[in-house]
């Protein structure tokens, strides 16, 4: 008796390996998109927390400021004649409409008043108010409260990053 032997296979079939690539092609291509959204993700990170710390170097120089003029006393709300910023800063009320810029190299500011350097395009708001102390979302007359509220805005090309608001007493 004869036998035929039934060949054995070896190696891969055409679709074997078509699948394959396409299997790896998949992951290649799953692990670029993650890799791209995990980039994006740091920047926007990178962003809203140097938003956040340009906030709190403006929150950390207000904590030794006094809330009235140690010369005018309340007398005055806002910057009083003959004061420039940040050299002559010296209480709460004088950061009222404060803008410190990289475009016109008055800012960003740290908690020393200094400069920092390499922030372009960064910008801080400050806004200070008098609120009623029984109810803070109460703005009253400028130097009329004890109770202060102090915002502060960061910016990034225009664009608001973070705010950052908090409460003193006078």
């Amino acid at each position: 008796m004869n036998r035929t032997k039934t060949p054995t296979r070896r190696g891969f079939w055409l679709v074997e390996s078509a699948v394959a690539i396409a299997v790896i092609g998949i992951g290649i291509v799953a692990v670029a998109g993650s890799q791209q959204s995990w980039h994006q993700q740091q920047v926007i990170s990178d962003e809203l927390a140097t938003g956040m710390r340009l906030a709190k170097e403006i929150r950390e120089m207000t904590l030794i400021l006094p809330s009235s003029d140690p010369v005018t006393g309340t007398g005055v709300w806002g910057v009083e004649g003959g004061e420039s910023m940040p050299v002559d800063l010296d209480d709460l009320d004088d950061l009222d409409g404060a803008v410190f810029s990289d475009s016109d190299g008055s800012g960003p500011i740290d908690a020393t008043r200094t400069v920092i350097v390499g922030m372009d395009d960064w910008e801080q708001q400050v806004s200070v108010e008098c609120v009623d102390p029984f109810d803070i979302t109460l703005t009253v007359p400028d130097g009329t409260s004890d109770t202060i509220k102090i915002e502060v805005i960061t910016l990034h090309d225009g664009d608001e990053i973070a705010r950052l608001v908090w409460i003193a007493p006078r």
